[in-house]
């Protein structure tokens, strides 16, 4: 069987903290193969064996192959099976332990009192001293927003130097391809995989191989000034040792809302009754928006949930006896409780009373250049309109004969102040809106178009929540800015031709027809230099108390919690904005 093997270079490495025993391997292997159809493969199934290549390279090798039978993945609920071969080859190689596989789900959790993850950066910085190339990066955001774009992917010959440091440093790199020389290398630090672009191998040369990634591993330090520009890792335990905390959590339940839409999935109570559609829409609108935490108690949407969360020295758990009494039962047999799905699968970032730190998919980091940038983050807030007086968003409701907003709604404000130099103004409030106001400048030198998004609160806040909802109506948007012209023309034959609701407000002014509002965006379009604007009206903030409490950060003290989420979400709209080539502004109060 050894010599018969031919495998890729597409391996898991760990350390190897005290010798694998013959019992934890047998254990494992009967556990992975009880599905098993017929005997092992002959000559496949080896429990610590040692071999030494022809170089001289020595180690431990175990080993164990079986047939499988499975459904065709295109097919559900047929007696039709598909025949496959599964491997599971350990590798003890000195202080590592090497894990190669096929058709095996997670083998390293049944030797989790003998391994060990390497440290992020081990893998980050992987050959980082001998300047790679890197061709492409798959990045996951830090934002608490889910109305931001997650995870992304840039590709190019070489991105060093081409990769803004403004959307790396926000970002944590969950899977790159680098190259080295003629080598190409691509790197899962979450799953603690290497793999080399080469032709297959054989055992002797596998394990050659093995070893000269074990031992580079080991030597890496942080010497990639590609990666340095990306989130740095921190342990979770250092976090809480300086007496931070977590203030919000969001978690992403999309796999298991996927399972639900595709019908793999059913949610039911405690008591075996179903979810109804209703009760499954409430529950994951709900865990749509941040938790906020508060000691013992977990707020989302208004609404305090029982619960706590607790850190080890790498994790973070949450307990809530509500989310604890849902079950999820996958294709009428695996049940499980959402509870223990989040705590398992840990899909959720969170927040500390620090803005400087992030979890994510268990691992913790941090962003050195925030505090740095409070300035600039300050900077983008414009407090030089007059919002006083306002009583409303847009005065609801309306009687028929109004050809204005109220004098008093937040609409009028934005329309008499914002808009004025601008010569064609927009209200796309209500129904498939891309903003409350679109504003187009055609006539300057340089042309700009700008989304107004906006919203009212009866009183000042700063808490995270109404912040949180005009970020994500704009950032689900931002898109929009990028609009070809016919999607606009779509939308002024469909309703901007039209009065507002009711009422004998028009929905455009400065332009009499298509041909009016065609004229003004073939202006901003065909000029390169052109301005696009995404602006929010939020006259609910103060600008001189926001910056008294972002000014703590900037001296190394402690701001208020609420501040934090503040921050991280006006970072995540500048950030936003700056992949989108969009100015961001925000319009405040004094």
């Amino acid at each position: 069987m050894i010599d018969d093997l031919s495998l890729s270079k597409n391996v898991q490495f760990y350390e190897l903290n005290k010798a694998l025993t013959v019992k934890s391997i047998e254990d494992t292997f009967k556990e992975i193969s009880k599905d098993r159809v017929g005997n092992y493969l002959k000559n496949s199934y080896l429990v610590r064996k040692k071999y030494t290549t022809a170089t001289g390279n020595k180690v431990i090798y175990s080993i164990v192959s079986y047939k499988i039978e499975a459904e065709p993945s295109f097919l559900f609920g047929t007696t039709v099976k598909e025949q496959k071969y599964a491997y599971l080859l350990l590798i003890e190689c000195g202080d590592a332990l090497a894990i190669l596989k096929k058709y095996v789900d997670s083998p390293e959790k049944h030797f989790s009192s003998f391994i060990g993850e390497y440290d992020y950066e081990k893998f980050c910085h992987f050959h980082g001293k001998k300047n790679p190339e890197y061709e492409r990066v798959t990045m996951k955001n830090m934002s608490i927003s889910n109305a931001v774009i997650r995870s992304r992917s840039l590709e190019a010959k070489s991105l060093n130097g081409i990769l803004s440091s403004n959307s790396s440093s926000r970002s944590i790199p969950s899977n790159f391809r680098m190259k080295v020389g003629e080598d190409s290398y691509t790197l899962t630090p979450s799953t603690s995989r290497v793999s080399h672009r080469d032709k297959k191998s054989s055992f002797d040369g596998l394990i050659d191989w093995v070893i000269e990634i074990k031992n580079e591993i080991k030597i890496t330090n942080n010497e990639s000034e590609f990666l340095r520009n990306f989130a740095s890792p921190i342990c979770l335990k250092d976090i809480v040792d300086l007496g931070h905390q977590v203030v919000a959590i969001l978690i992403d339940l999309s796999e298991i809302e996927t399972k639900l839409s595709n019908g793999n999935a059913v949610l039911s109570k405690a008591d075996g009754s179903q979810l109804n559609q209703r009760e499954i829409n409430k529950l994951f609108n709900r865990l749509k928006s941040p938790i906020l935490i508060d000691g013992s108690l977990l707020k989302v949407k208004w609404i305090t949930l029982p619960g706590k969360v607790s850190y080890s020295k790498n994790l973070i758990t949450i307990r809530n006896t509500n989310l604890d009494k849902i079950l999820v039962t996958e294709n009428g047999a695996e049940t499980y409780t959402i509870g223990s799905y989040i705590n398992k699968e840990k899909p959720f970032s969170a927040v500390f009373d620090s803005p400087n730190y992030s979890y994510y998919s268990k691992s913790c980091f941090e962003d050195k250049h925030l505090v740095n940038n409070i300035q600039s983050i300050l900077n983008i807030f414009d407090d030089s309109y007059n919002f006083t007086g306002i009583a409303s968003e847009k005065e609801k409701p309306h009687p028929a004969n109004l050809t204005r907003f109220p004098d008093k709604s937040l609409f009028r404000k934005v329309e008499d102040q914002y808009c004025v130099p601008h010569n064609i103004v927009i209200c796309d409030d209500m129904n498939d809106e891309w903003s409350d106001h679109i504003a187009i400048d055609s006539n300057s030198d340089i042309p700009s178009i700008s989304f107004i998004h906006s919203k009212f609160t009866k009183k000042d806040t700063y808490g995270a929540s109404a912040f949180h909802d005009v970020v994500a109506q704009a950032l689900k948007n931002i898109g929009r800015t990028q609009a070809e012209k016919q999607l606009f023309k779509n939308k002024y034959d469909n309703e901007w031709h039209k009065n507002y609701e009711k009422t004998n407000i028009s929905r455009v002014t400065g332009a009499a027809n298509w041909q009016d509002l065609e004229v003004a965006l073939d202006a901003v379009n065909q000029n390169p230099n052109s301005i696009k604007k995404i602006v929010l009206a939020t006259p609910f903030l103060s600008k001189t108390k926001l910056a008294g409490e972002l000014n703590k950060l900037a001296l190394g003290q402690k701001c208020k919690p609420h501040y934090v989420q503040l921050i991280w979400l006006i970072n995540t709209f500048i950030s936003s904005c700056k992949d989108f080539g969009v100015q961001a502004h925000i319009l405040c109060k004094k």
